[in-house]
């Protein structure tokens, strides 16, 4: 994770969600940092998807991972938790309504947030997308 804070935690979802008996969809990987400039917490989720992403599971992975950080969040910081939910992608996104704004967007906390895109296996890429 080059040009990241050196001090960050990473959650393995996947394993997070099945030590606690969860079922539902949820993203790779959360990411938690302070960030460089203005000393917040950052909270990313991160689906990466080697083929084509679909565009409803994306959102219900990425709504569901953002909604999992109230469990593990201490209640005194979670109104100043920065969210950046993130998918890397290998081959595109499959729109669900191909007439629709192509536009990655979840509603999680009262906002609505866009989902910051890059492609999968390219250097700084994470980097690139949290700080562009």
């Amino acid at each position: 994770m080059v040009d990241l804070p050196s001090e960050r935690v990473v959650v393995d979802l996947e394993k997070e969600f099945g030590f606690r008996g969860k079922a539902e969809k949820r993203c790779d990987r959360l990411l938690f940092f302070i960030h460089p400039d203005d000393n917040n917490l950052v909270a990313a989720s991160i689906e990466l998807k080697r083929g084509k992403a679909i565009e409803s599971d994306v959102v219900e992975k990425t709504e569901n991972s953002l909604i999992f950080i109230d469990h593990i969040a201490p209640v005194t910081i979670r109104t100043h938790i920065i969210y950046r939910p993130i998918l890397f992608e290998g081959r595109g996104v499959k729109w669900t309504n191909p007439k629709g704004a192509r536009q990655l967007k979840v509603f999680v906390h009262g906002k609505r947030l866009q989902i910051l895109t890059g492609r999968c296996g390219r250097s700084r890429n994470l980097a690139g997308v949290l700080f562009g």
